[in-house]
């Protein structure tokens, strides 16, 4: 359809049937054809709307794959209080483990990860955008588990998010290593528990 009803004018809301349009547009053709093959022109063909139309939402290819990360997998993926920190830090592997199987992200992360490598700016907007924020709200289990006691104050949250997301980024970026699976969620969260010193478990 044209977007015909996203022009411009003061005061009146962005066009959301547009944004949905080219998010889902964009997930499709990474799914179907990779990053390298990803242009601003294809996914504005494919959700049948204008380039004027996707440029006011998006500078580039990556801000544009930034915001459908945004919308696969959100922001905050360790907010939701499940009352200990083992059972959050499954929820949180398991959540990772859905994102890094995820074929968009597998078939986007390469050529991202190649553009972040070339662009400062561009690189320091994805930090701020998509992993700060997820960061932050996986150091909220942290702070919860000291709350209730079940650790010392004092762990870096940084280390533990690097130790959980590591191992998960290697086997994205190279499945040779092995899978990621149940397995794994459960070795990185032994690993994550051993870390901060957590003695509660049966």
């Amino acid at each position: 359809m044209p977007d015909g009803q996203d022009l411009p004018s003061v005061g009146r809301p962005r066009n959301r049937t547009v944004d949905r349009a080219l998010l889902d547009a964009a997930a499709r053709l990474i799914a179907q054809r990779g990053y390298g093959a990803l242009s601003l022109q294809a996914v504005a063909d494919e959700a049948a709307t204008t380039r004027p139309a996707l440029y006011r939402r998006y500078a580039d290819r990556a801000e544009l794959v930034v915001a459908v990360l945004i919308d696969r997998y959100g922001l905050h993926p360790g907010s939701a209080d499940l009352g200990g920190i083992e059972a959050e830090l499954f929820a949180i592997q398991r959540h990772q483990m859905e994102l890094f199987t995820d074929e968009v992200l597998g078939n986007a992360l390469p050529g991202l990860l190649d553009d972040l490598s070339r662009n400062e700016a561009l690189a320091a907007s994805f930090y701020e955008r998509f992993l700060r924020p997820r960061r932050r709200s996986t150091a909220s289990i942290l702070d919860r588990a000291v709350a209730r006691g079940e650790i010392a104050p004092g762990i870096d949250p940084e280390w533990i998010c690097d130790l959980i997301t590591g191992p998960m980024l290697m086997r994205a970026l190279l499945p040779a290593v092995g899978p990621i699976d149940e397995r794994l969620v459960r070795l990185t969260v032994r690993s994550a528990l051993d870390a901060v010193g957590f003695s509660g478990r049966d």
